[in-house]
């Protein structure tokens, strides 16, 4: 079995989905940023991972019928694990896991500002607006979400932080991040700016002199990895999607240009 799916993006530049772990029953990868999960609704023809993955199956085990049941997501702009179940069965067992809570999901996010306190708990109820770019909101009368964060790095300026939410609720991570002064680093959504510039990080570098091309230009979080125990035989399973390139890049520089005094 290939441990890797090769294709293109829109640019025509070459990426590939890398297969973290595969089964009769599951199968999990690493999606880049950039590719949304399931099909765009705005543009039918955008190319998506549960393409990818059908189209891969099909080729490897022969076979035309469906091979791919989606059980969660992540963002088109957000890197890292996603789990799908390759059954129906599977599909059932695994979307009653995460309902359940019974998925410990970790991720990691570059945050601009640090926390007040080096752990805590947001404990935010949640809605989505219904009109315009249905933003995620804090509301009272939302549905019960809640997201712990440990601070893992902190900067001058910015922090890395794990956060695992223990809900799933659209957009959650952004909007409690931004809720305790820590918005995702880069967001176009909840916290406006193309990319982190080498201006926003190194002392003296004017903004209009800037190169933004070694650094990142999409949403700064990364779904690390998923640990829960395996529907069939109950076995425990941990899956980890390494930090991909830009991610670590941007650690890199503000290691090297944005870290404490002493």
């Amino acid at each position: 079995m290939k441990k890797s799916i090769p294709f293109r993006d829109p640019q025509k530049r070459k990426k590939q989905v890398d297969i973290l772990y595969i089964d009769d029953h599951l199968i999990a990868v690493h999606k880049p940023a950039g590719i949304p999960v399931i099909p765009d609704r705005w543009s039918s023809k955008r190319l998506h991972l549960i393409d990818l993955l059908e189209r891969f199956l099909q080729q490897e085990t022969g076979s035309t019928l469906r091979q791919v049941y989606t059980v969660h997501r992540i963002d088109a702009d957000t890197s890292g694990v996603v789990l799908m179940a390759r059954n129906p069965d599977m599909h059932r067992e695994l979307s009653g896991l995460f309902e359940e809570q019974q998925i410990q999901k970790t991720y990691l996010a570059i945050v601009r500002g640090r926390p007040s306190r080096p752990e805590g708990i947001i404990d935010l109820p949640l809605s989505r607006s219904s009109s315009g770019k249905k933003l995620t909101r804090i509301d009272a009368q939302g549905k019960p979400s809640r997201t712990d964060y440990r601070l893992v790095e902190e900067f001058r300026n910015f922090a890395l932080l794990e956060v695992q939410p223990k809900s799933g609720r659209t957009h959650q991570i952004r909007v409690h991040l931004r809720n305790i002064g820590c918005p995702l680093a880069v967001d176009p959504l909840y916290n406006p700016g193309a990319a982190l510039a080498i201006s926003d990080i190194k002392p003296g570098v004017h903004r209009d002199l800037d190169d933004r091309s070694g650094l990142i230009n999409r949403l700064t979080l990364h779904a690390r990895s998923l640990a829960f125990l395996h529907p069939v035989d109950n076995r425990p399973i941990e899956i980890e999607a390494p930090l991909p390139r830009d991610f670590n890049a941007a650690l890199k520089a503000l290691r090297r240009w944005n870290s404490l005094p002493g």
